[in-house]
């Protein structure tokens, strides 16, 4: 895997470049679905593929005062497409001056100057440039004139409506997590380092690791308690996880809390990945400490089972 964060980083040019060029937030379904096209295309003249992307979403520098969530950090939009079968990535910053390019000057001063004359594949609603005048037909008619193949995928439709990115941001916080793995094709995660916290899991049986996630962009699921793994020094554990204020307590500050199953070592600023596989039930108030730990019980057995049905 190559990942450039610099259009000068590259000493060597690309063989027969096939490049997508796209923000590519969460990696779901839709974009492995070019992903995939790109790499056929590319096996087709014995050419490399390329994934040109960005570190931060664009929007967050286009409207700043509104910059979306993001359901990938840097690292893991890395990841999941190195998952896709993908060798060659550029990732550079989103800056203004990128913004204010036109399609021409976009293509032509960046990915033919960088990357080479690269084949091009887009999805069905792509664009690119000021004014998004970079569209499909744009792109046919630079093949045309330059002699390069230019390859458009249909969108991945799920319950007949296209996968996106807001679709999923808009499940994930609804906390429909299980609808966003189904549009993602994995499971939706959450990494962050264990911090102190109440310990008041310990007093009541279900000691909890508390997490301060790594990028504050990142979406949050909805308030709730979900059955979850978790990923510590590279070994997975099943997991309930509860989002929210702990209304039993009168807390006002919203915390991530983990129990994790049959763990019982001290993690205190440890790295730890959280996977979000189903919504338990809300975070609600109880009149009781027992009618809580009760409850914890419940939660316990229903993420048990809902997890055995989770490869």
């Amino acid at each position: 895997m190559t990942v450039l964060y610099s259009l000068d980083e590259r000493e060597e040019t690309f063989h027969n470049p096939v490049v997508t060029i796209g923000n590519f937030d969460g990696v779901h379904c839709g974009h492995k679905a070019i992903f995939e096209t790109m790499l056929q295309v590319a096996h087709s003249i014995n050419g490399d593929a390329i994934v040109f992307t960005f570190s931060e979403h664009p929007r967050k520098i286009l409207t700043p005062q509104t910059p979306p969530k993001i359901l990938t950090t840097s690292t893991e939009k890395i990841r999941a497409i190195e998952e896709t079968g993908v060798k060659n990535i550029v990732m550079i910053p989103f800056t203004h001056e990128l913004a204010n390019l036109t399609a021409e000057e976009f293509l032509y001063r960046i990915i033919f100057y960088h990357i080479g004359k690269a084949n091009i594949v887009v999805g069905y609603d792509h664009a690119f440039g000021r004014g998004r005048e970079g569209n499909y037909e744009y792109l046919q008619a630079i093949a045309h004139k330059e002699g390069i193949m230019v390859k458009r995928v249909e969108p991945v439709c799920i319950q007949s409506k296209p996968v996106s990115s807001s679709w999923i941001r808009a499940e994930i916080e609804d906390g429909n997590v299980a609808m966003a793995n189904e549009l993602l094709g994995r499971a939706y995660s959450l990494s962050g380092t264990v911090v102190q916290g109440q310990m008041r899991g310990r007093l009541l049986g279900y000691p909890t690791a508390n997490i301060a996630p790594d990028d504050m962009d990142k979406i949050i699921p909805k308030d709730g308690v979900y059955a979850v793994r978790v990923v510590i020094n590279n070994t997975m554990y099943d997991g309930m996880l509860n989002i929210g204020t702990n209304p039993t307590f009168a807390n006002t500050e919203r915390t991530i809390e983990v129990n994790i199953f049959d763990f019982n070592s001290d993690i205190y600023g440890i790295h730890v990945e959280v996977y979000f596989y189903e919504r338990i039930r809300d975070d609600k108030r109880f009149e009781s400490v027992t009618a809580l730990k009760e409850q914890l019980y419940n939660d316990m057995i229903t993420a048990q089972t809902m997890l055995k049905t989770r490869a």
